[in-house]
């Protein structure tokens, strides 16, 4: 690997969102944007400046590119909406992966070239699209942003803003615990808080509220030291994306 799953770049080594898989865990490749992440919690998606924009250019069935306006104040960098998903209303709803795009200033157009071809309608001029960054792509502490944030991905430590890494979404983690107890059957599963620490619910909680996390690998409760970072942490089998 260029770039191993515990090293830090300042400039990508590999495309946003690649997907690296060892073992029983799975990686996305991603930066860490806006809130430095903290080690043994979950970082969140941070991406808020969507594209909703419209077409300048009509594409065909069978084309794999789309001309848009550029509607974010900042403009947009190279590719910076690589690995995220263009999405529109016909008389279906339809997504395609963008592959690439160059960088553009606001209010100029800007080609985006997609992973896929258009298929079922074509896109008119005028049609209003939206474009949504990767979920990878701006990572970090998502309490900072008031806890309405959800969780992709859970950082080997702590990590400064700016940096490109690795997240892991699926396999055996550890890390911290906001309140977890996991010594009775209907305590197995394990949930985000608004931190990205790990909790868990009983008959009479209700975990709606809370992004689901994976659930608890140890089969006994090991006692309250293993809630410390500091004793390794609990183990816990995440679940966002395999």
């Amino acid at each position: 690997m260029k770039q191993g799953i515990y090293e830090l770049s300042s400039t990508p080594i590999y495309p946003i969102a690649k997907r690296y898989a060892i073992d029983e865990r799975v990686f996305r490749y991603g930066l860490i944007g806006g809130v430095a992440a903290m080690g043994g919690r979950a970082v969140a998606n941070l991406s808020t400046a969507e594209e909703v924009t419209t077409v300048t250019v009509a594409s065909a069935i069978g084309a794999n590119t789309v001309t848009i306006i550029v509607v974010a104040a900042a403009g947009l960098v190279a590719n910076e909406l690589q690995g995220g998903y263009l999405c529109y209303k016909k008389t279906r709803f339809y997504r395609h992966r963008i592959k690439s795009h160059p960088a553009a200033d606001n209010g100029a157009t800007c080609v985006l070239t997609l992973e896929t071809t258009i298929v079922g309608h074509a896109i008119a001029v005028g049609d209003t699209l939206i474009a949504y960054h990767s979920l990878w792509r701006k990572n970090g502490f998502g309490e900072a942003y008031g806890g309405a944030v959800s969780f992709v991905g859970w950082p080997f430590g702590d990590i400064a803003v700016g940096q490109y890494t690795w997240v892991q979404t699926w396999g055996p983690v550890n890390g911290t615990v906001a309140a977890f107890t996991g010594a009775l059957p209907n305590e197995r599963q394990v949930w985000f808080a608004s931190d990205g620490s790990l909790t868990t619910f009983h008959d009479g909680q209700n975990p709606t509220p809370y992004q689901h996390a994976g659930f608890w690998v140890p089969c006994t409760w090991y006692g309250a030291a293993y809630h410390d970072m500091e004793d390794g942490g609990h183990l816990v089998f995440l679940q966002i994306a395999p």
